[in-house]
């Protein structure tokens, strides 16, 4: 599927075809001994990463951490889920926002993805994951 940008230059338009990219689940982790399931999909032509926890309720705190490379500068977002509301889905947009108006990041390279996490067995676990950009 591709979606048809109109440029304009001068007086002759010019038409340019973009080809639509779909995002792909490309980390899931389970094991027996902890039900909490972590999956991360990049969505919105790679803009957003977005991120879903299942299986919280065996868990005490999550915290997580996305870091990248955009441009050769690195660039870092992070943040704790609340427990006590469940199954989340958290989307991580890939760039900067100032005053309501933002822009994605470009030439995003090296996305890796730390998930911390206390179960309720009182065991610290920390997993790394490098995400396919």
């Amino acid at each position: 599927m591709f979606t048809f940008v109109y440029l304009s230059f001068g007086t002759t338009p010019i038409l340019a075809a973009k080809k639509r990219v779909w995002g792909k689940t490309v980390v899931t982790t389970t094991t027996r001994n902890n039900p909490l399931a972590i999956s991360a999909r990049l969505t919105g032509w790679k803009q957003y990463l977005s991120l879903s926890f299942r299986g919280v309720a065996s868990t005490k705190e999550i915290s997580y951490e996305l870091s990248y490379d955009s441009n050769g500068i690195g660039q870092q977002a992070g943040g704790m889920v609340n427990v006590a509301d469940g199954n989340v889905t958290k989307n991580l947009f890939l760039g900067t926002c100032s005053h309501n108006a933002c822009v994605s990041h470009k030439n995003v390279s090296n996305v890796r993805l730390k998930v911390a996490y206390l179960t309720t067995g009182g065991q610290n676990i920390t997993k790394n994951y490098k995400v396919k950009y």
